[in-house]
């Protein structure tokens, strides 16, 4: 889904307008670009410019609309409207579109297609969102592995196949994966032969159940355009294109962009209140771990009445920590995101990033103890200082390893809630060691 440039047509204004007529520019958009212009505008405004749109592109809009903005105008538009959109889509689009839903309505929408196209359709829903296998183009030219050459070679002729210049699927009887072949094999192999006899088996193909990020990443690893998506008996279940790869890599990093402002997919112009309740949970948690933080600094009030310059220099040990943790994340999560990173090798990963934070703590622990000196002349306060920035900043690296791959574990997305629990332990940690050993030795 490439979002790219903001068109250049005021469509707030033409909307305003009671008796709204599209400019003659808009017969060449794409489906691309008509998502871009839906989901910058409301949900009042969208449902008035929706039956100015030609039909045979509805599918491919909703398609290529964001999640949230794409949930946002389905929840208004009328069933009539809804089966028309279905009736103008790819199996892929009604997959998308069916998935935002209500159950009742989706089993209605789905009478309404052709028969291949609902078993194509609910083959695709019986997959978890984030398996590959519900995604996979069925759309895909098929060759029976015992047709013979001269027959196929007639059947490519007599359809818009033959500038095709990547492989045809070889399927057997069963719908089994048997090989592929090009045109030139076809074009070289003698009339008579069978099409098994010059079908190729590639081990370059991915599993059904495999995740979309995995799925994405061999396919990008493989060079090769298409990969054939089969079950683990072998059953062709369609295509996964270098494109789909890249839309699902596109998305995702746009999701970790707006994780960071714990905003998600969130549409432009999503109802108040559901945008309110959403940001509420995150706004929640982060006042539970600022609370967390604060618990700490409350045990050591004492300690900070009389040494007032503890006050002052403890924001540099959180500080110094949290950045030091998120640079560990941030390479975690991207290692986790590409593949790059397993269990296999995570080990090397953190005994590198606690080396380099080890580095990276005694030099700037020098250097803010020598300026802690300079500032309040109190050799054993730039001591503490510096000991709770080595601590805070290890303990900050060894967290942005294994905060990301305990979440990932267990299914959630660490680039939504990683950085948060970092700023926790950071925080908790830092204040703990510096205003701890404070005590001990000003108390004392």
């Amino acid at each position: 889904m490439e979002h790219q440039t903001i068109p250049s047509l005021d469509f707030v204004s033409i909307l305003a307008d009671d008796l709204v007529v599209l400019p003659a520019e808009t017969e060449s958009y794409t489906p691309n670009k008509w998502a871009l212009i839906l989901e910058g505008l409301t949900n009042a405004q969208r449902l008035k410019l929706w039956p100015l749109i030609d039909q045979s592109l509805e599918g491919a809009i909703l398609y290529e609309m964001r999640d949230d903005a794409r949930q946002q105008l389905l929840s208004v538009l009328t069933s009539e409207e809804l089966e028309d959109a279905v009736k103008s889509s790819s199996d892929n689009e009604v997959v998308e579109i069916l998935t935002a839903l209500p159950q009742k309505l989706v089993a209605k929408l789905i009478n309404k297609l052709s028969p291949q196209s609902q078993s194509n359709v609910e083959s695709s829903l019986s997959y978890d969102e984030e398996q590959v296998g519900r995604y996979a183009d069925s759309d895909v030219y098929t060759v029976k592995h015992n047709t013979s050459i001269e027959d196929v070679l007639d059947e490519i002729r007599q359809s818009d196949l033959t500038d095709y210049s990547g492989n045809y699927i070889v399927l057997d009887d069963e719908f089994h994966y048997v090989g592929e072949v090009s045109i030139n094999d076809l074009l070289n192999a003698e009339g008579a032969t069978l099409v098994q006899a010059i079908a190729e088996k590639s081990d370059d193909n991915i599993l059904d159940t495999l995740s979309l990020m995995e799925a994405s990443n061999l396919i990008k690893n493989s060079n090769r355009p298409t990969l054939p998506i089969l079950t683990e008996t072998g059953k062709f279940v369609g295509e996964f294109s270098m494109g789909d790869a890249l839309s699902i890599f596109q998305h995702h990093y746009e999701a970790q962009v707006a994780h960071m402002g714990k905003v998600s997919d969130e549409d432009l112009f999503a109802p108040i209140f559901t945008s309110a309740r959403r940001r509420a949970l995150w706004l929640g948690i982060n006042l539970i771990t600022a609370f967390l933080a604060s618990a700490v600094i409350g045990i050591f009030d004492k300690v900070l009445i009389e040494v007032v310059a503890l006050a002052v220099l403890m924001p540099i040990v959180a500080s110094m920590g949290g950045i030091t943790g998120s640079q560990t994340l941030t390479l975690t999560i991207r290692g986790l995101a590409t593949g790059q990173l397993n269990t296999a090798n995570y080990r090397a990963l953190r005994d590198k990033e606690l080396s380099v934070a080890a580095v990276n703590a005694v030099v700037w622990a020098v250097i803010v103890a020598a300026m802690t000196i300079f500032w309040f002349d109190n050799y054993l306060l730039s001591v503490i200082l510096s000991v709770a920035m080595v601590v805070n900043m290890l303990v900050a690296a060894l967290s942005g390893i294994i905060i990301p791959m305990v979440l990932d574990k267990n299914g959630i997305d660490p680039a939504l809630a990683g950085s948060v629990i970092l700023t926790t332990v950071t925080d908790v940690v830092g204040f703990f060691v510096f205003l701890g050993s404070a005590t001990i030795i000003f108390m004392h």
